[in-house]
């Protein structure tokens, strides 16, 4: 067996993770900016269907277990962050709020209102796609050289 332009073919192969690296980067930019947008419209945004009580002289209407909670001071959402690794193959979303886990976990008082997981599991399916499409295209460019 010959291979021709094996010098050239090993080149194109050694170039092939710096290609992909700069690819996969892209997509998981485009994944966590999606989940950050996803989790802030979800908790900003919809009804509500949990109790209604009285804050000093503000009424307010709290999120039904198992609903994604929703905003009354903002912090939450203003704590959210994400950020991509130096080697541009690990994203990274959530917020460092202490009471971020106690929502998606709840407490011994406070039953679940999970955010993380479910603007997780919505954005799943497209998050795939993206680094799918950008190995795809890191080796369509290998190909043709």
């Amino acid at each position: 067996m010959t291979v021709r332009n094996a010098v050239k073919l090993i080149r194109k192969l050694q170039q092939l993770p710096l290609d992909a690296r700069s690819g996969i980067g892209a997509a998981l930019a485009g994944s966590v900016i999606a989940l950050d947008a996803h989790a802030k419209q979800k908790i900003q945004g919809g009804g509500r269907g949990g109790r209604v009580y009285r804050r000093r002289t503000v009424s307010h209407q709290a999120s039904a277990p198992g609903e994604f909670p929703k905003s009354d001071t903002g912090q939450l959402v203003a704590s959210l962050f994400f950020k991509l690794s130096s080697d541009k193959l690990r994203a990274f979303f959530g917020t460092k709020l202490a009471y971020g886990r106690y929502l998606e976990y709840g407490t011994s008082r406070m039953q679940a209102r999970p955010w993380l997981r479910p603007t997780f599991k919505a954005n799943e399916e497209k998050m795939v796609a993206r680094v799918k499409a950008a190995v795809d295209e890191a080796l369509r460019k290998a190909a043709r050289g």
